[in-house]
Parts: C-alpha cells; structure tokens; sequence
C-alpha cells in the first residue's frame, strides 16, 4: 500500500428544516429560499450540532487570524475563531463585535449572505460530505 493517509468520512443523512431548532430554523426559512432549507439546516448541524454556542477558536499568539495551522484531507486550515449555528470565522469581519454571531438571526444572515456570494464553499468540509460541493 502506498500513498498518503486515508481519510475516512461517515455518512451523513441529510437533516430536515422540520428538525432544527426553532431558534434556527426561523431564521433559514426567513433569508434563504425554501430549496435550500435543507442544506441550510444541514450545514449548520454539521457545524455546531445546532448549538447557538458553538465555539472553535484555533487563534493563538503564534497563530494569529487566518495563518495556516495544518492541513486536512489535503486543504490548508487556517487559524479561525468561529462562532454560533454556522460557525460564522469572526476574523473575517474584524469590525464586528464576534458576540454578535451568538444571535442565531445575525448567525443565519451572515451565513446566507456568504452563501449568497460564495455558494456553500465556506463550509467546505459540512459541504463535501453533503455532496453540495
């Protein structure tokens, strides 16, 4: 055998709008178009367990926002503090307060104006096991 390491990835099913949380499946079904319901329920599960808490900060001193801090599945990874339902990377918007993402409206409108721009790209990992990349 040769090569490099062998990522494994489970399955995963699909979540519905009908099971999030109200907290967030309002707002999905508020700024995203009914089609994408789903796939918005489903990112943000992938990426908080639909917990408004949510928190990955890999910001350290010597890894300041956005420098590269590894690889995974062959994808440089940068240092992020990302927050909320759809993990919004708070070092992407400097002049906001990063408490802010804890809101699961700010938190859903954030992402749909991301998605709106970018896809669901910005979610690369949730995205590619979703089959939606």
């Amino acid at each position: 055998m040769g090569g490099g390491p062998v990522l494994y990835v489970r399955p995963v099913t699909l979540k519905t709008i009908a099971e999030a949380p109200d907290e967030i499946r309002l707002p999905i079904q508020e700024f995203w178009p009914e089609s994408e319901w789903d796939n918005a329920a489903s990112i943000s599960y992938l990426e908080s367990g639909w917990r408004w808490d949510a928190k990955n900060d890999t910001v350290t001193p010597d890894h300041p926002c956005g420098s590269p801090i590894g690889t995974f599945a062959g994808v440089v990874v940068a240092a992020e503090r990302s927050i909320g339902y759809f993990q919004i990377n708070t070092c992407n918007y400097p002049t906001w307060d990063p408490g802010a993402m804890y809101n699961a409206r700010q938190n859903a409108g954030t992402a749909h104006a991301l998605w709106y721009d970018r896809g669901w790209s910005p979610w690369y990992f949730s995205a590619k096991r979703l089959g939606l990349l």
